[in-house]
């Protein structure tokens, strides 16, 4: 009950006051500006009535003087808030109803020198808190009518104190509330204009500046906490710099509008860092963060902590999320570019959209009911993920390891590891990331080895497959969009088909049946052996089969590539180097002599093998023994007079017709 009389009393006290002020401000004229502020506020100050040194060590500081009360106003602001102080010479401070006191700034939203309808200002009473947050609405005799009696918001917070010789005013008001209608609504490198008045007991002393304004222009730099500082963002907040949080502190973002006004990628950042023996925390809840659609980034070290909640990027804002060192981050329901993990860190993904999330050293990450475009896994990281999609490719990198790779496809896994279902095993200095998948649909999978040993690849549909260091892999039936090789590695590939193919260094390629559909790079020293297959067929003089028959394929220059034996059917797959391609061109290893023996007997001819070719081989002179001279001239003799009896009854029984 005595609050709620304390409420109304205040508010016939306001009207008072506001009554005598608009009799200056309602009848003024235009008035130059005087004086412009601006400073910005490193670490908010505590807004208890205390002015000190150290938190207001940063302001912007203005001496005034209204008759006989003197004293120094204090300005200053982050991104989110304005920050002001006054010292004022007064012996008594009023903390009655009867005797109050009443600092006063009275703002000028367009900073034109004319005061007009919706211009902010703040009441700051010796005796109670809000309701202090005012407009002016020009019409007498309720000039000054608090927000909230217009339907509006009681924005900010202000404290004061006296110690006998000066009474001290704190508050503090959002650069840009929700209220748009009864606050001013700024941003960095904006400008407000303000004047400010004094009531002492109840009296109204006067205004300063008297006959101008001064001007007060919101500032920019970076937010810094340290110690144990705890703060908290909310509603609009614009930074032209960076958030720094250290040691102990916790920054808390909070049903906010955060804007970083970047001019460049990467320009500003939130960091979490120098934690000396400390957590230094940010918790993010219910956020839109404005980079201006340019790269942004989010960095923990060290024993950082972040919790990050209901965050989505303005527009084309790119938002990158980079741990290191023992920190970890709990992300659920955001949207954000690219999520990075570096040396033992931990992650827990859940109900998010991730554009890219890579995972290297021994960092451990969950990932529960998310959306990731593309997913990376390397070194010694444990990535679990359950219920989700991965929607470009999952790519996963080891180092010197073996292993085997079969019948890998884009599909709904119910469940695959990495380690278990290829088979892995790790060399001496070497890692393999262990990913494990239940219940993920997973639209494309790469691969890449650095130093890998013996690794088989088979029947498999790749995104892509990279070989670095001195890997050697052998791929047979595989289907990749890319292939990158480097080094001095060695692919092996039979009847498989590349959309791309990269050879870097000294690496080799050993093409059997297989092809690079779209493009085809080869740099440095790097080498591409392109073979086919050379079906031979092996027949006698009779157009028999020969088996057991040697074949062998010689290049133009006289260097044999092939040599095979005939089967049972008289044939023989031959691989026949075709072409060798490097960094200066191709060059045609054809055209081809294929040479056939048996025995005594031998026959040759001339191919070019530029694809996958058959040709047939006869021995013109030979038979092979199973059906011998003897045999055939008996036929000849049989079947001759067989065959003319034949013949001369059918001309004999066309006649009858």
């Amino acid at each position: 009950m005595e609050n709620k009389i304390a409420s109304v009393f205040l508010m016939f006290l306001l009207f008072v006051v506001a009554l005598q002020v608009v009799l200056v401000m309602h009848f003024s004229p235009v008035m130059a500006q005087e004086s412009v502020l601006s400073a910005w506020a490193r670490k908010p100050p505590k807004i208890d009535g205390v002015i000190e040194d150290e938190e207001w060590s940063a302001a912007a500081k203005i001496d005034f003087n209204m008759t006989s009360y003197n004293g120094t106003i204090y300005v200053m602001n982050d991104g989110g808030n304005l920050y002001l102080a006054a010292k004022i010479a007064d012996n008594d401070f009023g903390a009655t109803f009867s005797d109050f006191d009443v600092f006063m700034f009275l703002f000028d939203n367009d900073n034109d020198g004319v005061p007009e309808r919706g211009d902010d200002g703040l009441f700051c009473f010796t005796i109670t808190g809000p309701p202090y947050d005012v407009f002016y609405n020009i019409t007498e005799p309720n000039a000054w009518p608090n927000d909230v009696a217009d339907g509006g918001t009681a924005d900010g917070y202000h404290d004061e104190t006296g110690d006998g010789s000066y009474n001290y005013f704190e508050c503090t008001h959002p650069l840009d509330s929700f209220d748009d209608a009864h606050d001013f609504s700024l941003k960095i490198g904006d400008a407000v204009g303000f004047r400010v008045g004094y009531r002492d007991n109840k009296t109204l002393v006067g205004f300063w500046p008297s006959t101008s304004w001064c001007s007060i222009k919101v500032d920019s730099g970076d937010l810094v906490l340290s110690d144990n500082d705890v703060y908290t963002i909310t509603g609009n907040y614009y930074m032209r710099g960076s958030i720094v949080v250290t040691e102990n502190a916790t920054l808390t973002i909070e049903n906010a509008r955060l804007a970083f006004m970047q001019s460049a990628p990467f320009q500003f950042n939130i960091t979490l860092r120098d934690a000396v023996g400390g957590n230094p925390r940010l918790m993010v809840d219910n956020v839109a963060i404005d980079t201006y659609n340019r790269h942004f980034r989010i960095s923990l070290y060290e024993n950082s902590k972040v919790r990050i909640n209901r965050v989505q990027p303005v527009l084309s804002s790119l938002i990158f999320l980079t741990l290191y060192g023992s920190s970890s981050a709990d992300v659920s329901e955001s949207t954000l570019t690219e999520i990075s993990l570096y040396n033992h860190v931990a992650l827990r993904l859940s109900s998010s959209s991730i554009t890219l999330l890579r995972s290297v050293d021994e960092s451990h990450v969950v990932v529960e009911n998310a959306n990731i475009y593309y997913l990376h896994a390397a070194n010694d990281v444990e990535v679990q993920v359950s219920d989700s999609t991965i929607a470009n490719a999952l790519s996963v990198q080891s180092l010197k390891t073996q292993c085997s790779v079969q019948g890998i496809e884009p599909e709904l896994v119910v469940y695959w590891n990495f380690l278990e279902n290829c088979s892995v095993i790790v060399g001496t200095g070497g890692y393999a990331p262990n990913v494990s998948l239940s219940n993920v649909q997973v639209y494309g999978w790469s691969f890449s080895f650095a130093d890998a040993m013996d690794t088989i690849i088979s029947d498999s549909r790749l995104s892509s497959l990279a070989l670095l260091g001195s890997s050697r892999i052998r791929a047979h039936r595989v289907y990749a969009q890319q292939v990158d090789i480097s080094g001095s590695s060695r692919l092996n590939a039979t009847d498989s088909i590349a959309e791309a193919v990269y050879l870097y260094g000294f690496s080799v390629l050993w093409a059997e049946n297989s092809t690079a559909t779209v493009k085809l790079q080869v740099y440095g020293q790097s080498t591409l052996y392109v073979n086919w297959y050379l079906d031979v067929h092996v027949v006698d003089s009779l157009r028999q089969n020969v088996p057991n028959a040697n074949v062998t394929v010689v290049c133009a220059d006289g260097k044999e590539t092939a040599k095979g034996r005939t089967n049972g059917t008289g044939w023989v797959r031959l691989t026949v180097l075709s072409s060798i391609i490097n960094a200066t061109g191709e060059y045609l290893q054809g055209p081809h002599n294929v040479a056939v023996a048996y025995e005594i007997y031998g026959n040759a001819t001339t191919v070019n093998v530029n694809g996958n070719r058959q040709v047939t081989v006869m021995l013109s002179s030979f038979i092979i023994p199973e059906f011998s001279a003897v045999l055939y001239t008996t036929f000849v003799t049989v079947a001759t007079p067989s065959l003319a009896a034949l013949l001369y009854k059918n001309r004999k029984a066309c006649r009858k017709r």
